[in-house]
């Protein structure tokens, strides 16, 4: 199976951070590769193990009216991620991350309205990090393109699927999956397209009867 070394993960996730004010101590996992966005849970099994299956279950932040759900399955050094969404920006890129704690391992939450500590009405990248975390993996589509996120379609939807394969291992940072978040990105504001702006965000779970 032909895979690819994401080289520019890192570079992607510190211009987000260095453009919202995230804290520094937010890690960046950047040793990680694309493979086929084709591969079934059932494939990915190695040597007969069954893969741990995980669901998202997206909430709107910012009153975008963004809703969507998650899948993940992780089996050995294989992550396979899916994920559908509505309500975005139409036609316009939308950046996606896991984020989470590598430090102590805590669980990431999704941001409360409280979170918007500058009173300006909207909760940033930043001000919703104390809850999520760093970002420990972008999910992108290309890794010779940092900025390869899915774009919405005319409706306002996305549909993606990817699968990652782990160079050494499954990287601590990326697990355990059950204590992280997935964020999306992405909304208008005033006539002005903020990219980096958090619009949905849901806590990663076991599927229920799946592990």
């Amino acid at each position: 199976m032909k895979t690819f070394k994401i080289f520019n993960a890192f570079l992607l996730s510190s211009i987000l951070m260095m453009a919202l004010g995230c804290s520094k101590e937010e890690p960046v996992t950047s040793d990680l590769r694309t493979a086929d966005a084709h591969i079934s849970p059932d494939e990915m099994a190695n040597n007969g193990a069954k893969a741990k299956m995980y669901t998202v279950e997206f909430g709107s932040l910012n009153n975008s009216g963004v809703s969507g759900t998650a899948e993940l399955s992780l089996a050995g050094s294989t992550l396979r991620v899916s994920i559908t969404a509505t309500g975005l920006e139409p036609e316009m890129l939308h950046p996606q991350h896991i984020h989470g704690f590598a430090d102590d391992k805590r669980n990431s939450t999704c941001p409360p309205e409280s979170a918007d500590t500058s009173g300006d009405g909207l909760i940033s990248v930043g001000e919703g990090a104390p809850f999520y975390g760093g970002i420990q993996l972008p999910l992108i589509m290309d890794p010779e393109n940092e900025l390869s996120f899915p774009v919405a379609d005319a409706e306002g939807n996305i549909n993606f699927t990817m699968t990652y394969e782990y160079e050494d291992g499954i990287d601590s940072d990326i697990t355990p999956l059950q204590n992280r978040a997935i964020v999306l990105h992405g909304m208008s504001v005033e006539g002005e397209y903020i990219l980096t702006l958090p619009v949905a965000c849901g806590q990663i779970q076991p599927k229920q009867g799946a592990n």
